[in-house]
């Protein structure tokens, strides 16, 4: 892919019906826009775009929109439409746009940039079982970007959305494709720098995303304690409970777990390391010294839905319909209300 270049202006249409707001976030190969739908208005979407010159890649990019089109989970955006525009080499996805701010914001925000486990165990919940969900497709779907900036809190008051499928893959056991340019720092499983990548994959993100939640740092890059394991034969990763002492033994145990460097040492599924997080009963919360909290959210409990749909894949070539699904009214459920607080400070 190409570094992006021509970011679109606002005011810019797209297929001759969604217009650009502004841009809400570009990185090297693709950017998201706010765009109103130009038939009903009081429609806003996020576009996802993709540069790409390879033909080949953006039919990639396509195919496996076409696969989200049919995820239906409430924290994960729906995705709308595939748009194809091969005379710019670029292809978009259509998707709801979730007012509200990711977690890494969030996070920096605290005074130790980083929020007690209760907390983050409740937050954690809904995107557990939104992973899980994704890997349960037919054929299953790899996030591959799983970290704190990638998980937004909705003003809405709904549940955490895991966001952003722009390197989202299906997996495939006979690829074998290198993966590097698409690994976060301190968040990329050590596959990513290698070749092939699974569902432990995002099992890796899900441990690195709790380990900063709870410490306030970003985790050691996977890259680095492979060279340090190497040569000095000691992981970097720093012990959770030099920075958070009150994260109990069993939670910093299963999110070391998760974050194995030999992919197939780490939990088979997100529901058994959301199992292993919820092992043993957490102490009692006491008076919590971060920013103004009235309450913790409803008790997090298990994963409920870890629901499966077999999704039977869409060539890339096949015709796709031009009617816009409704928007999905009230599917999400709410967030607690320490989160709402947070979000109106």
């Amino acid at each position: 892919m190409q570094e992006v270049k021509e970011i679109l202006p606002a005011g810019s249409i797209v297929r001759g019906r969604y217009q650009v707001e502004k841009l809400l976030g570009k990185g090297g190969f693709g950017a998201v826009y706010l765009v109103r739908d130009q038939r009903v208005r009081q429609n806003l979407f996020a576009l996802k775009e993709v540069i790409d010159p390879n033909k080949r890649e953006r039919d990639r990019f396509t195919f496996e929109a076409e696969l989200l089109k049919r995820v239906d989970h409430p924290s994960l955006p729906r995705v709308y439409r595939v748009i194809e525009d091969d005379q710019h080499d670029r292809a978009y996805m259509l998707m709801d746009y979730i007012d509200g701010l990711n977690l890494e914001k969030l996070r920096q925000q605290q005074p130790e940039k980083r929020f007690p486990v209760q907390q983050v165990l409740s937050i954690m919940g809904p995107i557990m079982d939104a992973v899980s969900y994704l890997h349960k497709q037919n054929p299953p779907i790899i996030h591959r970007d799983i970290k704190p900036a990638n998980i937004i809190a909705p003003t809405s008051g709904d549940e955490a959305v895991l966001v952003d499928f722009g390197i989202a893959k299906v997996f495939d056991p006979e690829s074998t494709t290198t993966a590097v340019r698409h690994a976060s720092p301190g968040y990329g499983a050590p596959e990513q720098y290698a070749t092939g990548t699974n569902t432990r994959t995002d099992i890796y993100g899900l441990g690195a995303t709790m380990y900063a939640l709870l410490t306030g740092i970003v985790p050691v890059d996977a890259f680095y304690r492979i060279t340090q394991l190497g040569s000095r034969g000691t992981d970097p990763l720093e012990p959770i409970q030099r920075y958070a002492p009150d994260v109990p033994q069993h939670v910093a145990n299963a999110i070391y777990r998760a974050m194995s460097i030999d992919i197939d040492e780490r939990f088979p599924t997100a529901q058994e390391f959301w199992q292993a997080l919820n092992a043993q009963p957490l102490p009692a919360v006491a008076a919590v010294p971060f920013a103004p909290i009235a309450a913790l959210g409803a008790s997090h409990g298990t994963v409920s839905r870890l629901a499966s749909a077999n999704i039977p894949i869409v060539p890339p070539d096949a015709p796709t319909t031009e009617a816009l699904p409704e928007r999905r009214v009230g599917r999400r459920r709410r967030l607690g209300a320490w989160l709402l607080l947070l979000l109106a400070l």
